[in-house]
């Protein structure tokens, strides 16, 4: 039983409809037509006050419709039906009370007419315009005695209501194609986003990958320092009859560096989404110092870091402004000359942090400044340069609310400019 019930309602069911009409052309309409009536009220053929109360209930009915219209984004088709039928047994009340078949109000069978090729179906628009044509029939029967007269104005209301009906549903079906087309072209474009967007990560990812490969040769060299500490500093504790606590902290101290050491180079290579916390700045500035003092130690360049550690904290993702100070310190590293110096600084501004990573190198390319942060716009192809990591570092700005600027320094050197709003993206 529950199982034809379920089989019932699902044949029944007609789909819903998204483009209903959610304007108050009918209300304008039947407004006119209370204002003909009013007019022609020293009419034989209009009956009062019976005409009234239907033009009346013709304006509440569509005032009601237009409102639960608007308010939804899809309407059942049996919905739909019973506003068609509402309004169709109204308008039959209309024409009834003011002549029947001869009545100058039959043109409010339009309104029905149109909304139902509008809306629905082939089949629902003949259906109305059937019912339409059925009614004033009736109403008209006999056709004007015989007269010829009589039949050719009942032909040209059924004329009329027809073309109208072709018309508007040629129209409606001209429109949905139109919106299909329209569709399909904003489904391709949301694929090709979905495609660049795609393209932007492995983009980002190479670029992970590639910032590990350069550091690599750092990472392993603290790695063993870190692994020699634990060990040594094991070896004392075994050998010592009685470990000292400073020992095992020492131990400690190295493992928890190891970990850290493992744990970064593995947060830039996964690239892993952007978490925002409440942080300080000179945390991540330090672990980047950190994974470039190797470097910075092969080429006898000093890094300096000038982070006060009173700054207000600020709303990051740590492992991506991590990645920024790597990758803007290894691009100073790149150009200053041997013997040289970086610094890392940073300072209180309005609405957030501002950060400078500054070189005593020759300096950015006036095409460089003048065209800003692009994507493989490098000046060390040669050497294998990419010019991924200082579009990267000006993507994980933008993340953050922020930005990234490169300048040159009055005295000489290449000056990168970061700002961080104190509240995040």
């Amino acid at each position: 039983m529950f199982k034809t019930a379920v089989k019932l309602v699902k044949a029944l069911d007609r789909g819903e409809v998204t483009n209903f009409s959610r304007n108050s052309y009918e209300v304008v309409f039947s407004i006119f037509m209370v204002a003909l009536a009013y007019f022609y009220r020293n009419s034989p053929q209009i009956e009062y006050p019976r005409i009234l109360y239907f033009f009346l209930l013709l304006l509440g009915t569509n005032f009601v419709f237009n409102y639960l219209l608007r308010s939804r984004d899809s309407v059942n088709l049996w919905l739909i039906d019973l506003i068609l039928l509402a309004n169709y047994w109204i308008i039959t009340g209309v024409v009834y009370y003011s002549g029947g078949g001869s009545s100058y109000f039959w043109t409010l069978y339009l309104l029905p007419v149109f909304a139902a090729s509008l809306m629905a179906s082939f089949k629902d628009a003949f259906g109305v315009v059937f019912l339409c044509v059925l009614a004033i029939g009736v109403m008209s029967w006999p056709l004007g005695g015989g007269e010829l007269a009589g039949v050719l104005g009942f032909a040209i209301k059924v004329a009329v209501l027809s073309f109208s009906a072709g018309v508007v549903y040629s129209t409606a079906q001209s429109k949905k194609r139109a919106e299909a087309g329209l569709a399909f072209k904003r489904q391709q474009v949301g694929q090709l986003e979905k495609a660049i967007e795609q393209k932007e990560t492995e983009l980002v990812q190479s670029a992970s990958a590639g910032e590990v490969g350069t550091l690599a040769a750092g990472v392993l060299h603290d790695l063993g320092n870190a692994v020699s500490v634990i060990l040594l500093t094991a070896q004392i504790s075994v050998e010592d009859e009685k470990p000292e606590k400073k020992d095992l902290e020492r131990i400690l101290k190295a493992a928890r560096f190891a970990k850290g050491v493992i744990s970064n180079a593995f947060a830039i290579v996964r690239g892993k989404e952007f978490v925002f916390e409440q942080a300080a700045l000179g945390e991540p500035a330090e672990t980047a110092v950190m994974l470039t003092e190797y470097a910075a130690r092969k080429r006898n360049v000093q890094v300096k870091l000038q982070i006060p550690a009173d700054l207000p904290a600020l709303r990051i993702s740590k492992v991506h402004v991590e990645r920024l100070f790597i990758n803007t310190i290894s691009n100073a590293l790149s150009f200053v000359p041997e013997g040289g110096w970086v610094r890392v600084s940073a300072a209180a501004v309005e609405g957030g942090v501002q950060a400078e990573i500054a070189d005593n190198g020759p300096g950015f390319p006036e095409q460089m400044l003048n065209d800003g942060v692009k994507a493989f716009g490098t000046t060390r192809k040669e050497t294998g340069g990419t010019g991924l990591g200082l579009y990267v570092s000006s993507q994980i700005a933008r993340s953050h609310g922020g930005w990234l600027r490169l300048e040159n320094a009055p005295a000489g050197g290449a000056l990168i400019k970061v700002f961080f709003p104190y509240t995040g993206p």
